[in-house]
């Protein structure tokens, strides 16, 4: 966890987490929700389908927050898998990653993925050229999606050296235990041990943070260029949503990244 990177505020009457590092790059801008907002601390941002109009506001909302208002919001059907989908054709696909690319105006559309105990994971290039989003559970890390982002993005043109990645609040080692099939896939997607593995007292948890990490400085990203944040889910449901504390009708939270708006 690098917590001096990160800082959570309030904007307008939305509360939100955002990575320094990202806000950092030129004409780009990203934020991660929390349950606050509105004046209510169940401010969830809804299903992939069939969203309220109170979802809508609140999508709406939250986009102005993070300095992406008036763009389209792609809502992928994710799937805890691997498969990566460009923003032009993303909104409704079955995926769990969306790679957004400047247009010939140079504007980028917005990356966006849903959570609630996994993680969420932003980039963008140096440059501001292009920006994506990847949704990442066990299932997701164990089809090696940090990895296969950073593949897709080198086949087209982008140095890992020049990615900035912020891995968004997830449920960490602390709270994360699991059995013995999750250790396996890690195992063989990250390497052995490589994902924080700590077994006491017949307990075995482990932290996605440190499996991604390990994917992508593997797949050449900076060690220093991958920045994580400072709280768990599952310990701080005053902040955010956790399925894995409060079940799985718990709210969704929300991460997005994209053009920064114009005034």
């Amino acid at each position: 966890m690098d917590g001096a990177h990160w800082r959570v505020e309030a904007v307008g009457d939305v509360t939100v987490a955002v990575c320094a590092p990202l806000t950092q790059i030129p004409g780009v801008s990203h934020a991660f929700s929390t349950r606050i907002g509105a004046g209510a601390s169940d401010f969830d941002l809804g299903p992939a389908e069939g969203e309220s109009d109170v979802v809508r506001d609140r999508r709406r909302r939250f986009l102005e927050a993070a300095g992406l208002g008036g763009r389209p919001l792609p809502i992928l059907r994710q799937a805890h898998g691997g498969d990566l989908v460009d923003a032009n054709v993303a909104h409704g696909a079955r995926a769990d990653g969306i790679v957004s690319w400047a247009s010939s105006g140079g504007v980028v559309p917005v990356a966006a993925v849903r959570t609630a105990d996994c993680v969420a994971l932003l980039v963008a290039d140096r440059r501001g050229r292009v920006v994506a989003a990847a949704h990442a559970g066990w299932r997701g890390v164990a089809a090696r999606i940090p990895a296969r982002l950073v593949e897709l993005l080198l086949g087209r043109g982008v140095r890992p050296a020049d990615l900035v990645f912020a891995l968004g609040p997830a449920i960490r080692g602390c709270c994360y235990e699991v059995g013995g099939e999750v250790v396996a896939a890690l195992d063989a997607a990250s390497g052995p041990g490589r994902f924080g593995l700590l077994r006491t007292a017949g307990r075995t948890t482990v932290d996605l943070h440190v499996a991604i990490r390990s994917q992508l400085v593997a797949a050449g990203v900076d060690p220093g260029s991958v920045h994580g944040a400072p709280w768990c889910t599952g310990c701080r449901t005053d902040l955010f949503f956790s399925a894995r504390i409060e079940g799985p009708a718990t709210g969704r939270l929300l991460a997005a990244v994209g053009s920064a708006q114009r005034p």
